[in-house]
C-alpha cells in the first residue's frame, strides 16, 4: 500500500510545501509524496520507507483497504512530538477498557414534519459550536417525539457529557460539554456520548481535561487516518477508539489544564443563568 498526503499542489494549483510535525513548520520542499511513492514501490517491504508499506491479509480489519487506515508513520511521528511536549499517548479503548469512560450513540433523528413544531431542542452536527450545543429555534420539537425517540435509545443526558461530532461533512472531532441546561435535548445519531464515569484515575481524565484533549492538535490530526467516506458523507464511525489522546506526563500540567477549561465552562453557565434569567423577567425570546 502507498499513502499519499499531498500532490505538490491544491486544488487551485497553488505549491504546497512540506510539513516538519516535529519542529511544526514548514520546509522549503516541494509536497508530492507520489514521487517518493513511485521510489519505494521498487522496495515495497523496506522498514525504512515512509510512505509504502506491505499489509499482511490477516490484519485486514472488516474488508477495510483504505491505505491510510494501516498507515503507521503519521500516528509514530505524533508520538513523538507528544513525547517531546511532555505527554504520553493513551488509545481511547484502553480507558473504555478501564472503565474510565462510558460511550453511547446519540438518539436518533425524528420525523422531519415536526421539527419547528414544538420546544425541545433538536441537535445536529452543525449545532456543536466552541464547545458548545446551539439550540435552533427553527428544530425544536414536542416533547411527546423527544420522549419517545430518548426511550427507544434508554439514553438520558447528563451534565458534562460530552457530545462528539463522528459523521459529517465539515465538523467531525468538534466536541461540546453538556451544561445543566443542555439535558433535556435529543440528539442525532452522527454525536457520540461519553462520560467519564470514573474521575479518580491514573491519567487525571475528567470532563474537563478530556474536552482539551478531544480538542488537541495532535488528537485531530490522527483523523486523517480513521475518517472514511460513507455513501457521500465522512464518518469516523466506531474508529474515536483507535484515537490517542496526548496525556501530560505531569500530574501538575493536568490539573491546570483542568482548572484553565473548567473556569471557562464556568464563565459560560453564569453567562447562560443570566440570559435565562432576563427571559423570566423580559418573556420568552430568542438567542
Amino acid at each position: 500500500m502507498g499513502v499519499a498526503e499531498e500532490i505538490g499542489h491544491d486544488a487551485n494549483g497553488r505549491e504546497l510545501f512540506r510539513y516538519d510535525y516535529l519542529k511544526q513548520a514548514f520546509t522549503p520542499e516541494i509536497w508530492n509524496d507520489t514521487k517518493i511513492i513511485r521510489s519505494e514501490l521498487q522496495t515495497p517491504s523496506n522498514a525504512k520507507n515512509t510512505n509504502v508499506f506491505e499489509v499482511d491479509i490477516s490484519d485486514i480489519k472488516n474488508n477495510v483497504f483504505v491505505p491510510r487506515y494501516y498507515w503507521k508513520r503519521r500516528t509514530e511521528t505524533l508520538k513523538e512530538v507528544a513525547e517531546k511536549q511532555g505527554m504520553k499517548f493513551v488509545k481511547m479503548s484502553e480507558l473504555i477498557d478501564k472503565g474510565i469512560i462510558e460511550h453511547s450513540d446519540g438518539h436518533g433523528s425524528p420525523p422531519s414534519e415536526f421539527k419547528g413544531k414544538g420546544e425541545i431542542p433538536y441537535i445536529r452536527v452543525a449545532d456543536i459550536v466552541n464547545w458548545e450545543i446551539y439550540k435552533n429555534p427553527t428544530a425544536l420539537i414536542p416533547k411527546s417525539i423527544y420522549l419517545a425517540k430518548k426511550g427507544k435509545s434508554g439514553i438520558d443526558l447528563q451534565t458534562n457529557d460530552i457530545l462528539y461530532v463522528r459523521r459529517g461533512s465539515y465538523r467531525i472531532g468538534s466536541v461540546a460539554l453538556v451544561s445543566p441546561y443542555d439535558k433535556e435535548v435529543l440528539l442525532t445519531r452522527e454525536l457520540s456520548i461519553f462520560r467519564v464515569v470514573k474521575e479518580d484515575n491514573e491519567y487525571g481524565i475528567n470532563p474537563y481535561y478530556l474536552v482539551y484533549l478531544f480538542s488537541h492538535t495532535l488528537t485531530q490530526q490522527q483523523l486523517y487516518n480513521l475518517v472514511f467516506i460513507d455513501t457521500t458523507l465522512p464518518n469516523l464511525g466506531r474508529r474515536w477508539s483507535e484515537l490517542y489522546l496526548p496525556i501530560a506526563k505531569n500530574p501538575k500540567e493536568r490539573e491546570h489544564i483542568t482548572e484553565r477549561i473548567k473556569h471557562v465552562f464556568d464563565k459560560k453557565e453564569e453567562a447562560n443563568k443570566e440570559i435565562n434569567k432576563l427571559k423570566g423577567e423580559l418573556g420568552s425570546f430568542i438567542t
